[in-house]
């Protein structure tokens, strides 16, 4: 697996969330944390909670190990089987969106009962909902066609469409600011068309443009009762795993006012590295362990350097976060209608959430053992105890600690998903698990003492330099990060040579 992929990949993502974090520093500064800006939050993420379930999780998972299989027998049989799935989901999330339409103030009841004792509150967030409900009809179809390009080795367009996402957003905002809530509603529709139609154009430079016919249909129809059926099976597993997200944010909108904003804006750093690295790499290890299936030696190696790579950004960054986290709230949101309390509440709920991003990228990469297998159910059952234990801490934690309470119980059920899926991965595919680390315990101490010395670097600048605060973080932050793989480097970590060269899994 080439790591330049990734590399074009992780530029573009770093775009996204370059441009997301100015978005979002635009939302806490114009939105603030209050009772409307939990009404708009909450709209904003419904449909990106169900294309978590339907694109990026279900879809891609699903659709492109069956498109590489059947491509090997037959690409033209295999495009049309890529279409058919097209026109379901386009039918499924427009019947989908109607539904919401309909029934948007009963979905708000049971999705945010908390906001029901303020009408005005309430009614806000119902009109906000049926604007950027529609939004996953674009963004689902956006994901399909991505994929077929990821399969293809075109990497560069899906990685940018987040890019067009964002700055759509952010002109809403500068136009539009008396109404920005409605104004970046109205955006996220504008953006979802743009996507969708870049994508179209780039297919049909690659000549996958095919007719859908009624015969294309009925000759793939077999194929596509097994892709719903596992489909089906992906969408329950990645439903209860977004599940967590609509649990915390049920006991978020009970807690008060503000904490479905405070949760928002802590997940929204949390996501950085997680972009960066985990989704990233689970682009491109997807299709390269779907195609080298038979080859577990080749793929055991891939597994265990990506594995480290992970480790390798994931635990510095929880070192940072955990010490830099006030700092880095104040700097990105601490202006405006974002006030001094809000930044203080946001830094502790990032504090506990940086201790599940290791598990995140973790999970991320077993899952795409799972789904290069074909075995969509194994993430299904792993991660129904994970729901239930975010659902009982969530019950028994919001009271006394608030949103603290649901960022506890959020990074304790990821967890947990990690231990269940090392199982599995052990019981259901043994001999791949004797060939791979886990764990690389060496490996492991070395990053960890790097990751030490730049938490030295950071206090030890932090005693001896002050200008500003931006300055004072970008000098930890820069400084700590050479020392560190600068250790790395000197400690003979090779998966670092990933990131200074193309290098190819072998």
């Amino acid at each position: 697996m080439k790591f330049n992929n990734f590399s074009k990949i992780t530029s573009n993502i770093l775009g996204s969330r370059l441009t997301g974090f100015f978005r979002d520093v635009l939302f806490a500064n114009y939105l603030g944390a209050n009772m409307l800006s939990d009404a708009f939050l909450f709209a904003y993420r419904l449909p990106n909670l169900f294309r978590r379930i339907f694109a990026e999780g279900a879809v891609n998972s699903v659709l492109i190990p069956m498109f590489i299989n059947q491509q090997k027998e037959n690409e033209h049989r295999a495009v049309e089987f890529f279409w058919s799935v097209f026109l379901i989901f386009l039918l499924l999330t427009s019947i989908l969106s109607i539904f919401i339409f309909i029934f948007k103030f009963d979905v708000v009841s049971v999705l945010a009962p908390g906001f029901i004792d303020n009408k005005d509150q309430f009614i806000f967030a119902g009109q906000l909902l049926t604007i950027t409900f529609p939004f996953l009809i674009f963004v689902t179809l956006s994901a399909i066609l991505s994929s077929i390009l990821n399969i293809n080795g075109k990497f560069f367009l899906p990685s940018f469409l987040s890019v067009i996402l964002n700055t759509c957003m952010i002109l809403a905002i500068f136009l539009f600011k008396s109404n920005a809530h409605f104004a970046i509603a109205w955006s996220l529709i504008v953006a979802g068309a743009i996507q969708l139609s870049l994508l179209f154009i780039n297919l049909k430079s690659l000549n996958l443009i095919w007719k859908l016919s009624i015969n294309g249909i009925i000759s793939n129809i077999q194929n596509l009762k097994i892709f719903l059926k596992r489909f089906s099976l992906s969408v329950f597993g990645s439903g209860i795993v977004q599940l967590n997200i609509f649990i915390s944010m049920i006991f978020a909108s009970l807690v008060g006012e503000g904490t479905i904003s405070h949760l928002y804006y802590a997940d929204r750093i949390i996501d950085l590295p997680f972009a960066l690295v985990a989704v990233a790499i689970s682009i491109t290890l997807l299709p390269y362990l779907s195609k080298n299936i038979l080859n577990e030696e080749k793929n055991a190696d891939a597994f265990n350097q990506t594995i480290i790579f992970c480790l390798i950004f994931s635990i510095p960054s929880v070192v940072g976060l955990y010490y830099l986290s006030f700092d880095i709230v104040n700097i990105l949101f601490g202006r405006g209608e974002f006030l001094s309390s809000d930044v203080l509440v946001t830094s502790n709920i990032l504090i506990v959430y940086s201790l599940s991003l290791p598990g995140y990228m973790f999970a991320k990469i077993c899952n795409q053992v799972f789904f290069s297998n074909e075995r969509v159910d194994l993430p299904v059952f792993a991660s129904i105890p994970t729901f239930l234990l975010n659902l009982i801490l969530c019950f028994f934690l919001y009271q006394s600690l608030g949103a603290i309470g649901l960022a506890i119980a959020s990074t304790t059920s990821v967890w947990l998903n990690v231990v269940i899926q090392i199982i599995f991965i052990k019981k259901f595919f043994f001999s791949f698990y004797q060939k791979i680390n886990i764990i690389d315990y060496v490996k492991l101490i070395k990053i960890l003492f790097c990751s030490f010395l730049m938490l030295v670097t950071i206090i030890f600048i932090e005693n001896f330099f002050t200008i500003n605060l931006i300055f004072d973080l970008f000098i930890k932050i820069f400084f700590g990060v050479l020392i560190y793989f600068l250790f790395l480097k000197l400690l003979r970590i090779d998966e670092i040579k990933l990131i200074y060269k193309s290098k190819k899994f072998n």
